[in-house]
């Protein structure tokens, strides 16, 4: 890992010049991927949201598994703390190097298709009586149209969807997809790079590169590996709660140039907030 984080930072001075914020000492604190009791975190989203603006976090998004249904109790909340808010999930998803997660931000919470797909793939997670009964009372349901090339109807897809499939449903209700915790998926750089050259020709849009758990030389590795293939960079903490392993602690504090870039290809609008992207 030494020897490969070598390489990436000597990659990381070559593009100093082309677009990567080498400057830290003006950070933001923000959080793009959490998650709540509307799937598998211990809090209710309104809960999270209180936490946030505890740690002084600007801007947020929500990314349950899976679902929307934190969506609107978080984003209220959020507006009370003065923080920005983004419309987030976190899709799971099959692919040749095992299952992955996509992060999807700026989606239509409304559209129709996306919410169909995730009802029908949504898991309750760590509860095999609740997943038992799921699969038993599941019934067919006709799906909208749709450019995605799924597997049948809503009753009858094959989950977890591919990449493809979970990147042109995002894309499709107007959001961005990114890959999640790439080395907790993937575990190195080498085999990162080759699931990027399958997910990047199927649409992806960015990659998770300011993880909480990951160090500052990781972080800026992954930088410099995303502004050399063209990924949009975000972050986040993967917060679930105390009692879950994925993450215990809420927040991430990236360089506020990177961010400001982040905001722009992210599309939000600084509302409550906008000294965060000035």
């Amino acid at each position: 890992m030494s020897e490969i984080l070598a390489n990436y930072a000597e990659g990381l001075g070559k593009h100093e010049g082309r677009g990567i914020s080498l400057h830290v000492a003006e950070t933001v604190r923000i959080d793009l991927h959490c998650h709540s009791s509307a799937s598998d975190g211990d809090h209710s989203p309104a809960n999270v949201a209180r936490r946030l603006a505890d740690i002084g976090v600007a801007w947020a998004s929500l990314t349950d598994h899976n679902t929307v249904a934190g969506q609107d109790e978080f984003r209220t909340a959020l507006e009370r703390y003065g923080i920005g808010y983004i419309p987030g999930v976190e899709i799971d998803a099959r692919s040749t190097f095992g299952p992955l997660h996509v992060l999807a931000y700026q989606i239509d919470l409304h559209d129709k298709h996306l919410l169909a797909i995730l009802h029908t793939v949504r898991r309750p997670w760590r509860s095999s009586m609740r997943r038992l009964l799921s699969r038993l009372l599941r019934e067919p349901s006709p799906l909208p149209p749709t450019p995605c090339a799924f597997e049948g109807d809503a009753g009858t897809l094959k989950a977890p969807l591919s990449t493809a499939d979970a990147i042109c449903l995002i894309h499709q209700a107007g959001g961005l997809a990114f890959l999640a915790h790439p080395l907790e998926s993937l575990r190195s750089f080498k085999r990162i790079e080759e699931s990027l050259d399958q997910l990047q020709p199927e649409g992806l849009d960015g990659i998770e590169v300011f993880h909480r758990s990951y160090p500052e030389g990781v972080q800026y590795a992954l930088l410099a590996l995303a502004v050399r293939r063209g990924l949009v960079p975000t972050g986040g903490s993967d917060f679930h709660g105390l009692h879950h392993s994925d993450g215990a602690s809420l927040g991430v504090d990236i360089p506020r140039g990177e961010w400001n870039k982040m905001l722009k290809h992210i599309g939000a609008t600084p509302r409550s907030l906008p000294s965060a992207a000035s």
